[in-house]
């Protein structure tokens, strides 16, 4: 009987959970929650964050286990390719490829896997490239070696969560879902279309002590996801709403769906668990948040992998030798073909002429259709350049007043939440529909608390903010973190457009 020992993490608490699988079902085997609360602003190291599971789990697990350690957004860099037309096998190098140009300062230690979103050998591909750094693979790792296992799997938290959700059911699939599931102080969202994601972010939350802002500020970053999938998925959007957790953490009650103007449910992730989960003493408030461990653990059981592996991630297949049963193979083939052809010589033999006479008519037409090619190509290139034609001067000059809203000879300037910008980099947005453009910032901040500052100043309705890598640096004197951030900007529909009037 297989055990699956499922792991992941946020800032304040980690989370393991123990099942057992066999012929006569699933059961827990364990569960345990430890606080990951520290006085290090820089917060704990993978060995520090293993070390306080295994305080928790006691020796408990041990023996042979599939490992499985769900990562969260801090690590990972996500970018939408659009690539060329390709088989399947090889998407694989050609997402590396354009990765390496795309995603800033991969390396090689760095782990690459894709979702694939369309396309195929015949038409342009588009996936969503999913990279897990060299630091994310180093804590992964550091947090298993602590606890004394060998990780088998490396999925995204976000992902795990989605799909215990789309296991259990409540997910329309002829509709667009979005998947929230907050944590001590960060929240997941995940978009689903059927069993596919199409968008995922990870947004910070006030402490889980004020109860009334965290709950409004996850309902705009809600509000801000919704508005980011119909501007990705043109005409689709956000139908349904489902939160993980129990009532006592997020009441979804009638007043937030009128607000959001979708049906908005509430899903206990411990309802979904086998036998055994209240046994362990977890108190209900951790069990709330289980539903990304839960995902991981039972998907294993269900022999089914994970949307993204970075301990497994998706490569080229190796071509086999061309061997004796090979070569049968061919000469069958070939047998095979001949008959085919000799038959349908035959058959087609009778109405040439009258095949000739219907294609002459189909290249006459063609070479009429011909002449308005041109034409079209035009409109359509114009169509896109304008949809990514950003005011770039306006964009830095409302950049510039957010990022110090207050002049550095303020006699109230916040010096100890300031933020110094260190690079920007400008460009439109890609993809065969893309809107709008991107800025990419790199910057050094003198706390935790000037990085959330600082997000809420520049995240608007048509600027979303997507947090990136965020660590402890002391190269810049008094500015003790390095982040990177993200700004996607949407233009602003025709209706928003209609309703603020002119400027």
């Amino acid at each position: 009987m297989p055990r699956i020992f499922a792991i992941d993490w946020d800032r304040r608490e980690v989370r393991g959970l123990l099942i057992s699988s066999g012929p006569t079902g699933t059961s827990v085997a364990g569960a345990w929650a430890a606080s990951l609360t520290t006085a290090d602003p820089a917060g704990l190291s993978g060995k520090q964050i293993g070390a306080r599971l295994a305080a928790a789990i006691s020796g408990q697990v041990s023996g042979k286990v599939i490992t499985l350690v769900g990562v969260g957004r801090d690590n990972v860099q996500m970018q939408l390719l659009a690539l060329p037309p390709a088989p399947a096998d090889e998407l694989p190098e050609l997402v590396r490829f354009q990765a390496d140009r795309d995603f800033t300062a991969l390396g090689n230690e760095a782990a690459l896997d894709y979702i694939p979103i369309s396309g195929d050998a015949q038409t342009p591909n588009q996936v969503l490239a999913v990279a897990l750094n060299a630091a994310g693979v180093a804590e992964a790792r550091e947090v298993c070696e602590a606890l004394g296992v060998e990780p088998n799997r490396i999925p995204l938290r976000a992902f795990a969560s989605a799909s215990l959700v789309h296991r259990a059911g409540p997910i329309d699939p002829d509709h667009i879902a979005l998947v929230v599931n907050p944590l001590t102080d960060e929240a997941d969202l995940t978009v689903q279309a059927g069993d596919k994601v199409v968008l995922m972010r990870t947004v910070r939350l006030p402490d889980p002590g004020q109860a009334e802002s965290r709950q409004r500020a996850l309902v705009g970053e809600i509000r801000r996801t919704m508005a980011a999938v119909r501007q990705q998925l043109a005409n689709r959007k956000v139908e349904q709403v489902i939160v993980c957790g129990t009532r006592d953490t997020f009441d979804p009650g009638g007043v937030l769906t009128e607000e959001l103007e979708v049906p908005v449910t509430a899903f206990d992730p411990s309802a979904q668990a086998p036998s055994g989960l209240a046994a362990h003493g977890v108190p209900a408030d951790n069990l709330a948040r289980f539903a990304a461990v839960l995902g991981m653990a039972l998907g294993e059981a269900d022999r089914r992998p994970p949307i993204v592996d970075f301990a497994n991630v998706r490569r080229k297949a190796e071509r086999r030798q061309f061997g004796r049963v090979h070569a049968l193979a061919a000469a069958a083939a070939v047998v095979a073909g001949l008959w085919f052809v000799t038959h349908l010589w035959r058959q087609l033999a009778s109405p040439t002429r009258e095949l000739a006479e219907i294609e002459a008519e189909i290249a006459s037409q063609q070479s009429q259709m011909e002449r308005y090619v041109a034409l079209t190509n035009q409109a359509t290139s114009i169509d896109r350049w304008l949809a990514t034609d950003v005011n770039w001067l306006d964009e830095l000059e409302q950049f510039a007043r957010r990022v110090r809203p207050q002049p550095l000879t303020d006699k109230n300037f916040p010096v100890n939440d300031d933020v110094v910008v260190t690079q920007v980099r400008m460009s439109r947005a890609s993809g065969t529909d893309a809107v709008g453009g991107q800025l990419d910032l790199q910057a050094k901040a003198k706390s935790d608390a000037a990085v959330r500052d600082l997000e809420q100043r520049l995240r608007d309705g048509q600027h979303l903010v997507m947090p990136g890598r965020l660590q402890r640096d002391n190269s810049v004197p008094g500015y003790s973190r390095s982040l990177d951030l993200q700004i996607r900007i949407v233009p602003a529909s025709e209706d928003e457009q209609a309703s603020e009037g002119p400027s």
